[in-house]
């Protein structure tokens, strides 16, 4: 028995193109006036991003890891309250009987024999609205599922539903289908209302047609409840012993000790017991917010059933008839809620004050051999965290309180997840245990959480001047895609030849949180292959035309794309190419950042906080704007423009222009003294409690172009390095922040072993 599982739903709009990149749209600012101006030039391209307040006292603090995905170590399988499975079949192998095993369990419990009627099951996943039956000979229909007249069904019909018009028992409607086409049939007698019972004497059991088609076969009877509205409920009348020969066969694997089948016999029987009279509509559900039930097996196409039942637990079922647990409640003895979860991890976990008998305890018997999740280790990527909890860019996780219980403190019971909003604004999310394990759960991902019983794996600690390089631009560029985990979403290539095209990749990359690979424009290179082997992206965006990346490069990506798409964002030129790019932006974008397509450096510290941003970034001639930027600017209506580098970069002719295309009415100018003091200047939109940055090239755009949609990708600034020198200008920019690494992207030819290590004098 699992608990109801959390879930939150993120619902995005834009443009299909949008869509199909997977963008996330920030909200507009309000729009300037139209009557284009010059601000003053001012040291930051937006606003400042605000600082993380200080950690909540005694709680454990995990940044946002370097490769973007928190390593998890964890214990157990489920929410690790009252009895383990595994631990069960641990304790049988080891010797216990069934009842020591409640007894270790539940402690405080005591072993009663009572007599039970049926029991009255939700069908849940019958959720179509009505209640679709296959006719047999002999099957009949009655109303109340108790009553003992029942009218027989005339024989033609291959089918029988019941549906609901309205929001009262009497609008029931009871059709047979002939053909395929439905007809009202009320027998002789029957009450024209709801409920409506099927039933079939003669076999014990009623087909009950799902939503998706198949046919589940149920012991007892079967009835279409009216519950107020034009939607029916399903509910199967069954006997106790019949509903836990498959209860027993779906919760715990028939190959267990028979020890611990009986266990969970008893378990699920008292489970389901304690529930009877809990709803006026049924006692239980089937699914894991009560216990699974599955019916008897599924129909075949040749009339065979495929078992959802074992003799192993048959016999567990048979053994233990009638026996459930009580508890000496203070209002006196009652059932005891069994409640019990695959693996416990070695320790139990607490239930509540009023059930004593769920005491947390060490749990000797739960690391049987065959037991995959007693231990284990997963992934957690901030890019989940950002999507279940509507964090922009997530930046921290606090664990505020663990149950303290176990390893590492116990499981966790409520953290904090911390970052920015698209305005860049602190803002967090207080949540629990469970609710950050189904964010990523087991086993629907292979490497996720299979419960909230884990700690944070901390990072390993590096130098404080790292190198990230290759052999080759490629393989610089292969080595720097490492920060995003397996499985991405989508990759971006551009050409490794020319830099127009991978710079506003490079921005682009930030928005659904993708790499950015370089290729040589007429073959594959190695370096790059293989990063995409390990990548496994869905789908593959070239960002250029046929002269930048050629079809045959395209064709040769395709296999490396895991549903075979791959999408090119070309255009006539360069700035066509960015207009295009940018196109995959809502209207009414926060900013818009605009550099000179002629040269690179500008743009290259403004394309990784565009990526963080998720703000656009277009590119221009000196003195003349483009007519797809120009058209792509009035589309955006971005509530601000921000110009990078100075006006011989992109004069003030040029800025004025933008700006009357998109309607802010002012642009703002970042811009220093050279390339590396406007990359200063750009980097002040951080905050200064930043802890990492990256450091490139100002002379070699390969690598530095990378580096932007990684330092975009972790919230980290870009700044620029001479080859053989620190300039004046970076050297104050990195001591302004909290930095406890630097990542220097770059082999040794373009960035120095002496650069390096005067970089790393800046943290001491």
């Amino acid at each position: 028995m699992l608990l109801r599982r959390f879930s939150t739903a993120v619902v995005v709009a834009g443009s299909a193109l949008a869509l199909a990149l997977g963008q996330v749209p920030a909200q507009a600012d309000s729009a300037g006036a139209a009557r284009p101006a010059v601000s003053p030039a001012v040291s930051a391209a937006a606003p400042v991003l605000s600082q993380l307040p200080p950690p909540q006292p005694g709680a454990e603090v995990y940044r946002r890891p370097v490769d973007g995905s928190y390593t998890i170590s964890g214990r157990g399988f489920g929410h690790g309250i009252g009895m383990s499975q595994y631990g069960a079949h641990g304790a049988g192998l080891a010797g216990l009987s069934h009842t020591q095993i409640l007894s270790y369990y539940y402690p405080g419990t005591r072993l009663d024999t009572l007599t039970f009627g049926p029991i009255r099951v939700g069908i849940t996943v019958d959720d179509d609205g009505g209640t679709r039956v296959a006719h047999r000979s002999g099957l009949r229909v009655g109303n109340a599922a108790t009553s003992t007249t029942t009218y027989a069904l005339p024989s033609g019909r291959a089918q029988w539903r019941v549906l609901a018009t309205g929001a009262t028992a009497s609008t029931c409607v009871l059709q047979g289908r002939v053909d395929g086409v439905w007809s009202t049939t009320w027998p002789s007698g029957l009450s024209r209302s709801c409920p409506l019972t099927f039933s079939s004497p003669t076999d014990g059991s009623v087909d009950l047609f799902l939503p998706d088609g198949s046919r589940r076969v149920y012991r007892g009877v079967l009835t279409a409840v009216h519950t107020g509205s034009s939607d029916l409920t399903t509910v199967n009348r069954v006997p106790m012993q019949s509903y836990l020969r498959s209860v027993v066969a779906s919760e715990m694997p028939a190959s267990f000790h028979a020890a611990a089948l009986r266990s969970q016999a008893v378990s699920a029987r008292t489970y389901a017991a304690r529930g009877v009279g809990g709803t006026a509509i049924y006692d239980t559900c089937d699914t894991v917010a009560c216990q699974v039930y599955r019916g008897r097996g599924v129909r075949t196409s040749g009339g065979g059933i495929t078992s959802y039942e074992h003799p192993n637990t048959d016999a567990a079922v048979g053994a233990t008839a009638g026996q459930v647990l009580s508890y000496p409640f203070g209002t006196g003895r009652a059932l005891a809620t069994t409640m019990f979860s695959s693996s416990s991890g070695g320790y139990t976990a607490p239930g509540s004050a009023a059930h004593p008998y769920l005491a947390a305890h060490r749990d000797a018997y739960d690391g049987v051999a065959n037991n995959a999740r007693h231990t284990w280790t997963g992934e957690l990527p901030v890019t989940t965290l950002q999507t279940t909890f509507g964090i922009a860019w997530v930046e921290r996780v606090q664990v505020l309180r663990r149950d303290g219980f176990g390893s590492f403190g116990g499981r966790i019971v409520t953290a904090r997840v911390e970052g920015y909003n698209s305005a860049g604004t602190y803002t967090y999310r207080d949540v629990t245990g469970p609710d950050l394990r189904f964010a990523r759960p087991y086993p629907t991902h292979s490497n996720g959480l299979s419960s909230h019983y884990f700690t944070f794996v901390a990072e390993p600690t590096v130098s404080p001047a790292t190198r990230i390089a290759g052999a080759n631009r490629y393989a610089t560029s292969a080595a720097v895609s490492r920060a995003w985990p397996t499985g991405v979403s989508v990759a971006y290539v551009a050409s490794g030849r020319d830099f127009p095209d991978a710079l506003t990749a490079a921005a682009r990359s930030g928005v659904p949180d993708a790499p950015l690979l370089i290729t040589d424009p007429t073959s594959l290179p190695r370096e790059t292959a293989q990063a995409l082997t390990r990548l496994q992206p869905e789908r593959i965006i070239v960002v250029g035309g046929t002269a930048a990346v050629s079809a045959g490069v395209a064709a040769q990506l395709t296999p490396y794309a895991g549903s075979g798409v791959v999408q090119r964002i070309g255009g006539a030129d360069r700035y066509e190419v960015a207009a295009n790019v940018a196109a995959a932006y809502p209207a009414g974008v926060p900013r818009v950042y605009l550099a000179s397509g002629q040269d690179y450096p500008d743009a290259l510290a403004g394309a990784a906080l565009a990526a963080h941003q998720g703000a656009p970034l277009l590119i221009t001639r000196p003195t003349r704007l483009p007519t797809a930027v120009a058209e792509q600017l009035e589309r955006l209506s971005p509530g601000r423009l921000i110009v990078l580098g100075g006006s011989g970069a992109v004069s003030d002719a040029t800025a004025r222009a933008a700006a009357t295309s998109g309607g802010t009415g002012t642009f703002t100018r970042v811009s220093g003294s050279d390339r590396y003091a406007t990359a200063q200047a750009v980097s002040r939109s951080y905050p200064a409690a930043t802890t990492r940055a990256y450091v490139t090239s100002g002379t070699a755009y390969p690598d530095a172009l990378v580096a932007a949609a990684r330092g975009g990708r972790q919230g980290a600034p870009l700044l620029l390095t001479r080859p053989t020198s620190v300039p004046s200008a970076t050297t104050s920019a990195l001591r302004r922040l909290t930095l406890s690494s630097i990542y220097v992207v770059g082999g040794s030819a373009v960035v120095s072993d002496r650069v390096v290590a005067e970089l790393g004098l800046t943290l001491e």
